[in-house]
This record gives structure tokens, C-alpha cells and sequence, in this order.
């Protein structure tokens, strides 16, 4: 089978959550046959990496300059979208498949419109959250200039879905609240979680402290940021002074560098999490406007960490919901829980080790992108 893959940026080094994903599919897509993957280069991309996988590599530097995304715009309806158009790419795309193709694999929803006029035998999208769901969830928490903009915004996103709907063999989507949203019920539309291939279970140390991982650059992770430092972290303190709050991810905006205090570490980039999660006692995840699902609970899970989630940070994964997941929605239910694993290791630690085996059990990357890759399948 020959896959002509596309999405935002090289997945090597596999250091955000959709890069996480991105790259599970091509490793088992590349194992079924040639494959071509088109993407973004960052600046970072690892492109050995990609060869060693047996895949083709046609990349262009990521330049999303003015000039640019008034281009994408007009291209796609859309200026969320708009960031990723360029002409060079879907030139590389069109070179890509210019030899036929079983399968047109897209990821995302902004980069649909690069697959008009594009053939193969199956076409299929993989949506890592519904956009426009995600840009409404926002919009809620923003003041009125901004909400109308990403309310309008969150409109030109469900277009897109729309037509995507109509121009794709199949879709692929995160939860099944994430296909409710799509407001498709067909067999076209194949809900194919978020996974993690556990390793190691990470022992819980002596430390007193909470870990929230994630890209501190994107907007529902800085809100959730800002929120647990400002409205959470205070009464924990008071509850467990010598309590300890890391904030881990890449691209830090000021808003998380400006949260920065004797208490509170913010990271920055870092090519490896796994220290920060072995310090933590527990993990939190406390999103107030997201869609898909979290990978970054499933990598806390996967090393024995429990994790504290409000019910939007552990959308897609309700099944984990006292299995490793405590979900609090409110800021005293959130600094309840959080001291009450704090204070005591021993709960923590069986929670953490529930969630471990949970997420081995019913998360591997084999099991959740099988309904996917049985399609294409079925379809060869």
C-alpha cells in the first residue's frame, strides 16, 4: 500500500501532543507500505529520524510571513486555517502524488483544503480536535471584541468541517464526543482515541509537587495556566506549605513566564519530561476551553501519576475517571484534591498505578488507531 501523508510539521522530535499522534499513525502506516509524508519544517524537524522510518520527506521551512496567510485566507476560508497554507507545500503535495496512491492521509482540519483535487484510492482526515468546537470553547472565555472574533471564527471553522465532511472517505476523530459534535452519525466517521505505549512505572518520591506538561504557547494551556497559578495555587500553599508547582512545555508565553515564583517553576522547552513527572506527586490538567482528548494525561497516567482534570481537560477519556483521573471543575474542588493527594503519598500512589494499568490495558497505540487503519483495510 502507498500512503502520500500530509500534516502541520514533521513529527521527529515527537514533542507535542498532535506531533505524538502524527507520528504513531505514519510508524504504522510506513510498516504497510511506501510512504511519503509533506510537512512543515520548524526549524527542529529530524529529518535522519523520518529516513530511518523507511519514509519519503517533502518538507519547506515554516514561514507563515503576511503575505502568506492573505494567501491562505483566500484559499481556505478560514484565518486559524490561513497559518498553514503555502504554495509550496502544496506543491510538494501534488509532486507527492503525482505517482497514485492508496491512501491520502490528512491531519488536522486547517489542512483539508491542500487535499482538493488530490486522488487516491481512500482519502481520509484525522481530526485532532474539533477546531471549530475548540475555538467556541475560547471564544466563552474572552472578553466581548475578542469573543466575536473567535465566534466568527469558530463559524468559518465549521465550513471547512463541513465540506471535509463531504470530500473525504473517512474521518477520524478522537471521542465520541468529538463525533457528536460533527453532528455525524455514518460509518465514515471513525472515533479512534488518543494512545500511549506505557513503559516504566515511575515510583512516587517524598516531593510535594504538582506537574501540569503541555505546549505553554497554545491558548487553552496558557488559560489553564494562569488559572490554576492565580485562583488554585494560593490555597494549596496555605494547606501544604512546602508544596511545589511545575509548569513544563515548550514556547512558554509571557503570561506562564510571568507566573514565575518561589514556588512555581516554568520549564521552558525540554527534551524529555519524564524528570519532572518522576518529582511530581500528582498531575493536573486544568483546561477550561479544549477539544479531542489529552495525550499529556495519558503520558502522566502511563508513568504512575495520578491526575487532577477538570471534566473539559479530561474530555475523551471519561473511562479513566477513577482510574487514575480525579476530575474537579471548580478552583476549591481542584485545590481539595490536589492537597488531598499531596498529603497523602500511599492514595496517590495506588490511583497512579490504577491509571498505569488502565492506560496499558486500553490505550496503546495498536488498539486505539485500529479502527483507522481497518478502514483503509477494508478499502485496499
Amino acid at each position: 500500500m502507498r500512503t502520500v501523508m500530509l500534516t502541520k510539521f514533521v513529527p521527529l522530535p515527537a514533542d507535542s501532543g498532535g506531533k505524538q499522534r502524527s507520528l504513531a499513525l505514519l510508524t504504522r502506516l510506513a510498516a504497510l507500505g511506501p510512504t511519503a509524508l509533506c510537512a512543515f519544517d520548524d526549524g527542529t524537524a529530524d529529518l535522519e529520524g523520518i529516513a530511518d522510518l523507511g519514509v519519503e520527506a517533502r518538507t519547506v521551512r515554516w514561514d507563515p510571513s503576511p503575505r502568506r496567510v492573505l494567501s491562505g485566507i483566500r484559499h481556505t476560508g478560514s484565518v486559524s486555517a490561513a497559518r498553514f497554507w503555502d504554495a509550496r507545500l502544496r506543491q510538494q503535495l501534488l509532486a507527492a502524488a503525482s505517482v497514485p496512491a492508496d491512501l491520502l492521509q490528512v491531519e488536522y482540519a486547517q489542512l483539508a483544503p491542500y487535499a482538493e483535487g488530490i486522488e487516491a484510492r481512500t482519502r481520509v482526515l484525522d481530526l485532532h480536535n474539533v477546531e471549530s468546537a475548540l475555538v467556541k470553547s475560547m471564544a466563552a472565555l474572552r472578553p466581548a471584541p475578542v469573543r466575536i472574533a473567535l465566534e466568527l471564527e469558530a463559524k468559518r471553522l465549521r465550513r471547512l468541517e463541513d465540506a471535509a465532511l463531504r470530500s473525504f472517505d473517512g474521518v477520524a476523530v478522537v471521542s465520541e464526543t468529538d463525533r457528536a459534535r460533527l453532528r455525524a452519525k455514518d460509518a465514515r466517521i471513525l472515533v479512534c482515541p488518543n494512545g500511549w505505549d506505557t513503559g516504566q512505572l515511575i515510583p512516587i518520591g517524598d516531593e510535594k509537587t504538582v506537574v501540569f506538561v503541555g505546549l505553554l504557547g497554545w491558548g487553552p494551556n496558557i488559560d489553564a495556566a494562569v488559572w490554576l497559578a492565580k485562583n488554585v495555587w494560593p490555597a494549596v500553599r496555605n494547606k501544604v506549605p512546602d508544596a511545589k508547582l511545575l509548569l513544563v512545555g515548550r514556547d512558554p508565553s509571557s503570561r506562564v513566564l510571568d507566573l514565575r515564583s518561589d514556588t512555581i517553576e516554568v520549564t521552558g522547552s525540554t527534551p524529555d519530561v519524564h524528570p519532572y513527572l518522576s518529582r511530581a506527586r500528582v498531575a493536573t490538567a486544568p483546561l477550561r476551553a479544549a477539544g479531542g482528548s489529552r495525550l499529556k494525561i495519558l503520558e502522566a497516567l502511563a508513568t504512575g501519576r495520578p491526575v487532577v482534570a477538570t471534566s473539559t481537560g479530561a474530555e475523551g477519556l471519561a473511562d479513566l475517571v477513577g482510574s487514575g483521573i480525579v476530575v474537579a471543575d471548580s478552583a476549591p474542588a481542584t485545590v481539595d484534591a490536589l492537597v488531598a493527594l499531596l498529603q497523602d503519598r500511599e492514595r496517590a500512589g495506588a490511583l497512579g498505578r490504577a491509571g498505569h494499568e488502565a492506560v496499558h490495558d486500553r490505550y496503546s497505540w495498536d488498539t486505539t488507531l485500529r479502527p483507522l487503519l481497518d478502514f483503509v483495510a477494508e478499502r485496499s
